[in-house]
């Protein structure tokens, strides 16, 4: 399920989910957020329906990738990821900017590593991203 919301100065509307809302309120090192005293994990978001009558679900999946070398730059993902803004990769609980003059991409079922240090075997990768189901 999404919204709309205006930005105050220029009145351009932007679409948010409500798990990007989750991920930018929540604490994202430990992949939480507090409600009402309890926490809850961000990523077992699960959407309950969109409202326009279709009813879809929508899972946060998350992949664990391994450097099988040092210096691995890239990876097989077997997932189809079809939006890139729904995509998010953790290195050693840190996490890092999509894009081709960013820390990272995906192009056909490969994720790309090009961020600023070399990846080691002992570094955990997790990649975090929506999916409907």
């Amino acid at each position: 399920m999404g919204f709309t919301l205006k930005t105050i100065r220029d009145n351009q509307v932007k679409v948010f989910s409500i798990q990007k809302i989750l991920e930018i309120l929540g604490e994202k090192v430990n992949d939480e957020i507090l409600i009402d005293g309890k926490s809850y994990r961000i990523s077992s978001f699960i959407s309950t329906g969109g409202g326009s009558g279709e009813e879809q679900t929508t899972v946060c999946q998350t992949v664990e990738l391994f450097a099988s070398k040092d210096d691995q730059f890239q990876f097989s993902i077997n997932e189809i990821i079809s939006n890139s803004s729904n995509i998010n990769l953790f290195i050693n609980g840190i996490r890092y900017t999509y894009g081709i003059s960013k820390s990272y991409h995906i192009s056909g079922g490969n994720l790309i590593w090009h961020g600023d240090f070399d990846l080691e075997t002992t570094d955990e990768i997790i990649v975090k991203y929506s999916s409907i189901i």
